[in-house]
């Protein structure tokens, strides 16, 4: 491959610690200058693009501004989800102050890391049931680690792997084709030897006898096995739940139908204020339906985030065209010809409707496992290395995993991507404890509002900024800690606290208080 020799910078232009964004020729690049040495990487976030000089740099570590990859600046290489590919490194020389970099043409944006392939004299098995993030990014790890036994990966979806996420957002407004969503293509399965079993529904984990039976009468035996098979959502239980028109969104073929139910609905009512339900009010706008969101609460995600920003959110869809009902529930979803066409409210008005979302949440899908103690809601309690008992190991949705504060189970996609990744890493192995701070995202007509860390309660949300101007950073504190952290309009900044909090490193809740300015804290530290 042809390459060149190209001046990016002089040494005067960063000190230490920090980076920036060059060019050499049309290559963006990212140009590191840590503890001496000057590193010069593929500029961008190997997930949505990303510009990573908006990150956070840490030691050798830097943060994606967008949705909190990280890499290592030293070697390229991928170390915390999302995102599955390392960032190319280019050769970095010095002339005297002048700083030179060796970009290959065409220059790759992306650098696929080295895996293993089956090899016929390791005769163990690993079955990964779920074909969602966890699993995904588990199968690659094990490869990554060298695990040369056969890896089954069995979904009872038709799909390959996908970026789940986009399913209420671009995906459902009909902005993103169906090429954009795999996270991998069939032959990248193929080239590392994972045998995929797609459409294939797991009827029972047996883990006494360690067998994986699937419809069709199939039995697999394993040697270990990770169960990663998600949430599953909570359907309406009111007259008329079964009426065609209603819907759920869970998967990438839910969207596929609501969208194009969507394109020619008139009046949509979405049940439940969840992430869920309000992105997909978001969506259904986009395609001109007029929607109305009912829920119990007096103020959406007020208990989550704070009145503030659940005003913030509310007072946005409706500035959008979105009609909310609070404090009330649906008591019955009427029909003609097995069609939906209005909703009843329990405060006794009718909603007419010709589509009907459900958004109310989701539970652990884990009715096929038998034999392994399941908590009350049906999940599944790990240790910290994903591990269940019994070789067993469980991440993403279903699994109760150690945090600080207790064990908790998180439904955010980062948290899945990681998990899983460490599950495979330990299967495969490794010891690898997992320490994901975890974190979401939520795109919501224009609000694009990231959140890092884990409140379930808080005694008090401080913020610094202003909400109203749309740029603020929001802590959330309980027991004099602060446990979360949402942002708009500060992603640097939130990519800095991902960092300190996954170090244990957060600011005292008093200098937050006494509105000290971010980049002062943290100097300070």
């Amino acid at each position: 491959m042809a390459s060149k020799e190209v001046k990016v910078a002089r040494t005067g232009e960063l000190r230490n610690g920090e980076m920036k964004q060059v060019k050499a020729g049309d290559t963006e690049l990212l140009l590191v200058r840590q503890d001496g040495h000057f590193y010069a990487l593929a500029a961008h976030c190997t997930h949505y693009g990303a510009p990573l000089a908006e990150g956070s740099l840490h030691g050798n570590k830097v943060v994606c501004p967008w949705h909190h990859a990280c890499f290592d600046v030293s070697t390229g290489k991928h170390l915390n989800a999302p995102g599955c590919n390392d960032l190319p490194k280019f050769s970095v020389r010095l002339d005297g102050d002048d700083i030179y970099v060796q970009v290959p043409e065409p220059a790759p944006e992306h650098a696929v890391p080295p895996m293993s392939v089956a090899d016929e004299g390791d005769g163990r098995v690993f079955v990964v049931l779920g074909g969602g993030a966890a699993g995904a990014y588990a199968v690659e790890s094990m490869r990554a680690e060298g695990f040369q036994g056969r890896i089954v990966l069995v979904t009872a979806e038709d799909e390959l792997p996908y970026d789940r996420p986009n399913c209420s957002k671009d995906f459902l407004q009909d902005n993103a084709p169906d090429e954009w969503m795999p996270l991998r293509d069939k032959a990248f399965y193929d080239r590392i030897d994972v045998e995929l079993k797609l459409g294939s529904k797991a009827t029972s984990v047996d883990v006494a006898r360690k067998t994986v039976s699937l419809e069709g009468g199939e039995d697999i035996a394993y040697d270990s096995i990770l169960i990663c098979t998600g949430g599953k959502p909570r359907h309406l239980d009111i007259p008329g739940h079964d009426l065609k028109g209603v819907h759920y969104l869970r998967s990438l073929e839910d969207s596929r139908q609501l969208r194009d139910a969507g394109k020619s609905a008139k009046k949509v009512v979405i049940i439940g204020a969840s992430f869920i339900g309000m992105e997909c009010a978001f969506s259904l706008r986009e395609l001109d339906c007029e929607v109305t969101v009912v829920t119990p609460d007096s103020l959406p995600f007020a208990k989550k985030f704070g009145e503030e920003i659940g005003k913030l959110i509310t007072d946005t869809h409706k500035e959008n065209g979105t009609t909310f009902k609070l404090e009330t529930k649906p008591k019955e979803i009427k029909g003609e010809n097995g069609k939906v066409t209005s909703v009843v409210l329990e405060n006794g008005e009718t909603l007419e409707a010709d589509l009907v979302v459900g958004g109310i949440g989701v539970q652990p899908n884990t009715d096929m496992v038998k034999g392994l103690t399941l908590e009350k809601d049906g999940g599944i309690k790990t240790d910290v290395y994903a591990y269940a008992g019994r070789d067993v190991y469980a991440a993403g949705d279903i699994a109760y995993f150690p945090f600080p504060n207790g064990q908790s189970r998180i439904e955010h996609w980062q948290v899945a991507c990681q998990m899983g990744r460490v599950a495979g890493q330990n299967m495969a192995g490794r010891r690898v404890p997992y320490k994901n701070v975890p974190f979401f995202w939520t795109a919501q007509h224009g609000l694009s509002l990231h959140y890092t860390g884990h409140a379930d309660e808080f005694d008090e949300v401080v913020i610094s900024g202003s909400v109203t101007d749309k740029e603020f950073l929001a802590f959330y504190i309980k027991e004099n800690e602060v446990r979360a952290v949402m942002e708009l309009g500060r992603t640097g900044d939130l990519a800095a606290i991902h960092h300190l909090m996954h170090e244990r490193r957060m600011p005292e809740p008093s200098l937050i208080k006494k509105g000290v300015e971010w980049k002062q804290m943290v100097s300070s530290l």
